[in-house]
């Protein structure tokens, strides 16, 4: 396959042996259905392709889910232990990837039996030890069951940025941290070793987690830093913290999910750091060595658990080239919970795989099987190996798609630095995403603040205005908002807690409960889709949010019913007006709303609706207009039991000239359409058909005669199977029902 669909690959196939093309994926798999059950080391033999490939990527696809306990187990994944995953070659043993447990207690909304989480790491620079037979091991170092593992990798084929002459283990191991009479960096001495022929870069990758607990909360909760030497020359100071693991993807945690770390959050991948080591000359001695921060206490129980490797490059294979390496949304990949879904602006990862910096880059994207939107970026100096995120224009085709349906986004890279990439094959990426969910354009907000009062709200447009907020001043106080008339298009509602506790937290008793709410006018409860529970359902983990949380919500994507005609005629010196609906859905009543030109609307005439039906409902009323027109303009005014409306597209009638009848056969249709129109005196009209995107498919000039006539609309089986609108329109009337093609 052409492209790698990170969303969806571990539901590939689990092994694919092909001789294969540039951008084919072969697949080996490790682990299956591994249950991990107590501490412990759990092989298994692999046969990893023979090296006579080379591959552009290489992805270690790691499935973590979960299995229930025998009955009488104390836990069942319930704490955040470490995963380490080593490859044991021949000659090495290597930690390819490292990930730490979520708290999953089956009782959270996020983590039930049935969860699952991917996590994907890129091995690519491991290629040349991931050859052949060899052996992987999973290190389970936890001390209770729960928890199963599923070990894939992707080997996609086509050229890497640079080629990997060399891999050299440096440091590996579980060290204690404070101990005077073992200091850490006994374990940390320098190595050297020679740069294969053909070096021109080299970098050290040192993945470091801190863990125990000490009387300084050292190592899990306390920040240390790391200095990188060659020879005796610093090359860069890190420190070893994370600060953002109340912002984690998966929340809320059954456990204290929400404390910041070190070098690791419950749930989440490891990454390596990578330091790029200076000074590398061919079939040369280099030297590297770390240095942790000096630390001594009188009681050690902390501890780094550290594996670091030294990898060595030739020069760039492209000069100038420009890669998609992630799509943070739209996706329904759930390591990117928080940014979807999504109704308005993509963002994208995209990575320098060349030698030259970037300056420029232009972008094709948008939804399979609409248009696309280009955009270009200018102004930029994006250097060799470094990533950016991209924030992409407004993505206009999802602001009508129907909500919760499964799609997919594509971006392209066109071109770069103003001339087509030298290398196309990482210029495509695919994700599958649902769109964000339907509004009311008025609705209530209450935030109740707890006893710290940290947490506000601010509801913005697409573009980051803000349209209203709130910042609450008061502790143990609840805040009513009323948001009224929000016109058609892409929201997000913006919540944040400044003691990413949320606004309740068990492990945060003194700071009390609060809770956060939006409902519709008529009172009834609006869904949030953040992964908390509903307040009204439980007060325990509904507001467990940590730093905050982004609503993204559309208005005006769907009316309140299907409206499948809505026609107008004139009849005996007053005008007719019939419409025909489908799926009321709590449906009021309809306004009808007249125009003498097109633009001044008053109500003339109010119809109560069926309100719930899946059938068809038929409506009609009659109008005479006391200001005398070339042409009467009519629209509905839909109205929802909870005050929501949704006008209807506009009807014109000319009198003397307008139709007297109108049907649209066969409905659903294959491959023609058959129009039968009588109308009042000789015409010319036109007939359009639309998607339901509003894209004109077909377009067709008619003479029609008083009286029948017949209007054939044919050439259309190559359309997609789904809704479209016929459009007819004659000297100033338009009229439009909705069709189906098979």
């Amino acid at each position: 396959m052409k492209n790698l669909y990170l969303s969806v690959i571990f539901l590939i196939a689990s092994v694919i042996t092909v001789n294969a093309n540039p951008g084919d994926t072969t697949w080996v798999q490790a682990h299956s259905g591994l249950q991990l059950n107590y501490y412990n080391n759990f092989d298994t033999a692999v046969l990893f392709p023979s090296g006579n490939v080379t591959y552009r990527k290489i992805i270690m696809v790691f499935t973590l889910g979960k299995y229930q306990c025998p009955a009488g187990s104390q836990y069942c994944g319930d704490w955040d232990y470490t995963i380490q995953n080593f490859l044991m070659t021949k000659t090495d043993t290597f930690e390819l990837a490292r990930l730490i447990t979520p708290y999953a207690n089956a009782s959270y909304p996020r983590t039930p039996w049935t969860w699952q989480q991917r996590y994907y790491f890129d091995v690519t620079d491991y290629y040349p030890v991931l050859k052949d037979s060899a052996k992987m091991r999973l290190l389970y170092s936890g001390y209770s069951g729960g928890f199963t593992a599923d070990i894939k990798f992707a080997f996609i084929e086509g050229t890497p940025p640079r080629n990997v002459l060399g891999v050299k283990k440096l440091w590996n191991g579980s060290f204690a941290f404070g101990n005077t009479a073992d200091p850490i960096n006994n374990h940390l001495a320098a190595v050297t070793t020679k740069a294969p022929t053909g070096s021109q870069f080299a970098e050290m990758k040192f993945t470091a987690t801190g863990h125990g607990s000490d009387a300084n909360g050292c190592g899990e909760f306390c920040s240390k830093y790391y200095l990188v030497y060659t020879g005796t020359k610093l090359v860069q100071q890190t420190t070893l913290w994370r600060n953002d693991c109340g912002s984690n993807e998966l929340y809320p945690q059954s456990g204290t999910w929400a404390y910041n770390r070190a070098n690791w959050c419950p749930g989440n991948l490891i990454a390596p750091n990578i330091h790029k080591i200076p000074g590398v000359i061919s079939d040369s001695n280099l030297s590297v060595n770390v240095k942790m921060q000096p630390y001594s206490v009188t009681t050690p129980s902390a501890s780094f658990t550290i594996f670091s490797g030294l990898f060595f490059y030739g020069a760039y294979n492209n000069n100038v080239d420009a890669s998609i390496e992630r799509i943070i949304s739209p996706t329904n990949y759930e390591g990117y919970y928080r940014e979807n879904p999504i109704c308005g602006k993509p963002v994208i990862n995209v990575r320098n795989s060349g030698a030259t910096n970037i300056n420029s880059i232009s972008f094709e994207y948008g939804v399979k099987g609409q248009s696309l939107q280009t955009y270009s970026l200018t102004g930029i100096n994006l250097i060799p190996m470094k990533d950016t995120l991209i924030t992409l224009p407004d993505l206009t085709s999802i602001s009508k798609m129907p909500a919760s349906t499964l799609n997919t986004f594509i971006a392209t890279i066109l071109q770069v630095n103003g001339a087509t990439d030298a290398y196309q094959q990482n210029d495509t990426m695919r994700s599958y995403f649902a769109t964000a969910p339907d509004w009311p354009s008025s609705f209530n907000i209450t935030l109740k603040t707890n006893n710290v009062s940290t947490s506000k709200w601010s509801l913005q447009d697409v573009n980051g205005n803000v349209i209203k907020q709130r910042t609450p001043t008061a502790a143990n106080t609840k805040y009513l908002d009323t948001i009224t008339g929000l016109s058609d298009g892409c929201y997000k509602l913006v919540v944040t807690a400044a003691s990413c506790n949320g606004l309740y937290w068990w492990a945060n008793t003194a700071a009390g409960s609060g809770y956060f709410t939006v409902n519709q006018t008529n009172g009834t409860l609006i869904h949030l889709t953040n992964g908390l529970v509903d307040y009204s359902t439980s007060t325990t983990n509904s507001q467990d949010f940590g730093c905050g949380f982004t609503q993204y919500f559309r208005v005006g994507a769907i009316l309140p019913l299907d409206l499948l005609s809505f026609t107008g005629k004139w009849q005996d010196n007053y005008n007719y007006l019939n419409w025909e609906t489908s799926h009321e859905t709590n449906t009021n009543h309809f306004e009808l709303e007249f125009s003498p030109n097109g633009k001044d609307y008053v109500k003339i005439n109010e119809i109560k609706a069926s309100g719930n039906t899946s059938t068809t409902a038929f409506y009609n009323t009659t109008h005479t207009p006391e200001q005398k027109a070339d042409v009467y303009y009519y629209r509905l005014k839909m109205v929802d039991n909870d005050g929501q409306f949704r006008y209807s597209e506009i009807v014109s009638i000319k009198p003397n000239t307008v139709v007297k009848a109108l049907s649209v056969e066969p409905n659903p249709f294959i491959d023609f359409i058959r129009l039968d129109v009588a109308v009042a005196a000789n015409q010319i009209a036109t007939v359009k058909l639309y998607d339901i995107q509003g894209r004109l498919q077909k377009y067709q000039k008619t003479e029609l005669i008083k009286g029948d006539n017949k209007v054939l609309f044919e050439g259309l089986n190559n359309l997609s199977s789904g809704l479209y609108l016929v459009e007819l329109n004659l000297d100033g009337q338009k009229i439009v029902q909705k069709v189906v093609k098979k």
